[in-house]
């Protein structure tokens, strides 16, 4: 059965939609009964928050839903939409959540590749 749980979450991360609620990132259905009938499966209250890591902007302050990911200095960040302009633009690159960092800490100097 985990496997099922596991691919009918998957399909949820992928076609469910993303949002902010109260300062936190969350899944949501929008009114689509697949994705209702989904998160009822799954026991999911809507919305579904979601972690900040691995969901929101690696800016500091920043709780926008990330939308892609870019050089920014030294870094290679998940950054929301205007963040992710600020850095095409090349302005200073602003202060960066401790994960994100600790996690470029771990990038291979030659490679670039993450450190397990």
């Amino acid at each position: 059965m985990d496997k099922y749980r596991e691919a009918l979450e998957s399909m949820v991360f992928q076609f469910g939609h993303r949002g902010t609620k109260n300062g936190k990132p969350t899944l949501y259905t929008g009114g689509l009964s697949a994705l209702e009938q989904a998160f009822e499966a799954l026991g999911w209250d809507e919305p579904y928050y979601l972690p900040e890591e691995g969901y929101t902007c690696e800016v500091e302050g920043c709780m926008e839903i990330d939308v892609c990911g870019y050089h920014w200095g030294v870094f290679y960040l998940r950054l929301c939409a205007k963040h992710f302009r600020d850095a095409k633009m090349e302005l200073p690159c602003p202060k960066i959540k401790i994960y994100a960092i600790e996690r470029e800490n771990k990038r291979d100097p030659v490679t670039h590749i993450l450190k397990g």
